[in-house]
């Protein structure tokens, strides 16, 4: 028979197999968990409708009386006012170059939009405007 060395009180282990199989157990416990079932997609987006324009000279100058407008705003200030003359004359100048390259016609429907979508945003810029002045920005 081995020797064996005298062993206080009161003061017995867990035999190291049902250690192991508690370890196990709860490792098994925490790796089942299964991934959630994937979602059902949803209908399609219909295609954003066409959109429909005037000719490109008739939207872009609608696009330059819109900037007009928003010039016009009494809560600008200056420097605001000399930027939107600027952007009117930068404007100008773009669309007389346009005109001289001759451009096909799905190419003028094409900035015809973006002029229309253009005026519609600086109308909402005059909205906005006209609401009142500017929050001051520390």
């Amino acid at each position: 028979m081995r020797p064996t060395l005298p062993r206080a009180s009161g003061h017995e282990t867990l035999p190291s197999g049902r250690l192991f199989c508690g370890f196990a157990m709860l490792l098994v416990v925490a790796c089942t968990h299964h991934a959630d079932p994937p979602v059902v997609p949803g209908r399609p987006l219909a295609a954003e409708p066409d959109i429909s324009v005037d000719t490109m000279d008739v939207e872009c100058a609608g696009l330059t009386k819109a900037l007009d407008r928003y010039g016009l705003c009494p809560n600008l200030d200056d420097d605001d006012r000399a930027g939107i003359k600027n952007m009117i004359q930068y404007a100008q100048e773009t669309f007389e170059a346009g005109k001289k390259g001759n451009p096909d016609a799905q190419a003028q429907h094409t900035i015809a939009i973006a002029c229309r979508k253009a005026a519609k945003s600086v109308e909402y810029a005059t909205l906005r405007c006209q609401a009142g002045p500017r929050p001051r920005v520390d």
